[in-house]
Parts: structure tokens; sequence; C-alpha cells
């Protein structure tokens, strides 16, 4: 009996495993929860954890997120976590990119690329992630205003992870239209800053001090002097003096032109 047992829940996690790979797209994802948070973050573990515990009266109005935050301070997580979650209560989640849709729509015909689109939006929640990594063309831009606009009337909750401040993100676009479904889109999210942990500052910090020291040379501490900088300039520099007239060739007489 205790065998059989084992063996069920070997089963129900295989299972488990692969509907959030399916979800995410990648396997390193898949144990990005709540159960393996570091706590680094505890308000927006805290955050997240609220999101997913009171998704089903989000999902009648659509309400979704915008996450924002620098690079490193762990929105990629958030939303994931976020996605595990909901997925193993029975939801049918999406983890994805503008990069990533684009991508797969390059690769198909008209048929396919309709079926993609009838995809994503049978979903319960999609994820945009590092919104304003993509190149904006003019394709990219209809592709999210399409996006935006369908799930706001099929009021399927987005959330939307970025390194750009709100109005950044607003002012990059030159794209009205863009703008606009942006703008919306904010109206009806939550939005949320995440804040970079200090323990990983500190890391960051450490690391570039270590990659500077490799660099320049262990005995010496300083940061390196700017690009253009009077110390970033060699000491064999040509130093700048005034342009002094070149005399005229021994013998040599200027003619003067007619009228002067």
């Amino acid at each position: 009996m205790q065998n059989c047992c084992e063996i069920d829940r070997s089963v129900e996690e295989i299972i488990k495993h692969e509907k959030r790979r399916r979800a995410l797209g990648q396997e390193n994802l898949c144990h990005w929860d709540f159960a393996h948070d570091n706590g680094q973050s505890p308000l927006t573990t805290d955050v997240m954890w609220e999101y997913a515990n009171h998704f089903a009266e989000l999902l009648e109005d659509g309400t979704g997120l915008f996450i924002f935050g620098s690079p490193g301070a762990g929105k990629t997580y958030a939303a994931a976590e976020i996605v595990n979650e909901l997925t193993d209560r029975g939801y049918d989640c999406l983890f994805t990119s503008m990069n990533n849709i684009m991508t797969e729509l390059s690769t198909l015909g008209l048929e396919g690329r309709r079926n993609l689109f009838c995809q994503i939006f049978a979903k319960d929640l999609l994820v945009l992630d590092d919104l304003g990594s993509e190149v904006e063309t003019y394709y990219t831009n209809q592709t999210f205003i399409q996006i935006v606009t369908t799930c706001l009337s099929k009021s399927i909750p987005v959330i939307i992870t970025t390194p750009y401040p709100e109005d950044a993100l607003l002012k990059a676009s030159g794209n009205e239209k863009r703008i606009m479904a942006l703008t919306r889109l904010l109206n009806r999210n939550i939005n949320y800053t995440v804040p970079m942990p200090v323990a990983r500052r500190n890391r960051n910090l450490q690391q570039k001090q270590k990659a500077e020291a490799l660099v320049k040379g262990a005995a010496s501490q300083q940061p390196l002097p700017a690009f253009g900088s009077p110390a970033d300039r060699p000491e064999t520099a040509v130093q700048d003096v005034p342009c002094q007239p070149v005399p005229a060739p021994a013998g040599t007489q200027h003619k003067k032109t007619a009228g002067n």
C-alpha cells in the first residue's frame, strides 16, 4: 500500500511539473514558486501571494498586475511564482514575452497565427515578461495593441513586468495607439514596484568590484576613470597648443588680385 501511495505521489508530481512547464515555457522557471522563495523581499512575496489567493475575484474584472523594478530586482520570479501557484490550482496560464510572441509569429503562416492568438485569448492569465526589451516596429506595435485590446475586452488579466518606470514606458513609444493601450492597461491593473533586495544589491556591488580588480590589478582599488575624463587620457597625449601661422617660403610674394 505504501509503495502504491508513493507511486501515486510521484505521478502527481510529474503531472504538476509538466503543467507548469507548459504554462511557463521554460524548464528552469518550474521551481520559481512560493515554496522556493528566498524571502529577501517579503513585501513582494506577500503582494504576489495575495494576488494569487484572490485571483478568482480579480479574474471577474480582468485585473492584472504591472510589476516595475530595476534589472535583477526579482520581477520575473514574482510573476513566475504567481503562474506556478495558479497553474497548480487549475487555472490555464501563459508566461511569455513580446519577443517570444514575435519570434513565433515570424515562423507561422496565416492560419498558424490565428491559432496562436486563439490560444492566447483562451487563457485565464497572460504574463508578458520584460516589456520594452522588444524592438519596436509597426508590426510589433500592432500585435501588442491587438493583444492588450482583446484581453481588456475579454477581461483576461495581464501581468506585465518591465524595468522601465511608468512615465518612461509611455514616453519610449512614439506610437499613440500603443500609448493608449498601455494607459488603459495601467488604469485596469494593480501597479507594484519591486524593491531591490539589499543582499542582492550588495552581491552585485561585490561582483563589480571583483571585476574591476581583475581588470586593473588587485593593488588598485580606485574606480575606473570615466571615458574622456582627464585621468582617462594617456600621459603621452599631445598637449593642446595655439595654432601658429605658417611663414611663407623665402622669396615668395603674394600677388595682389585685381581690385586690391
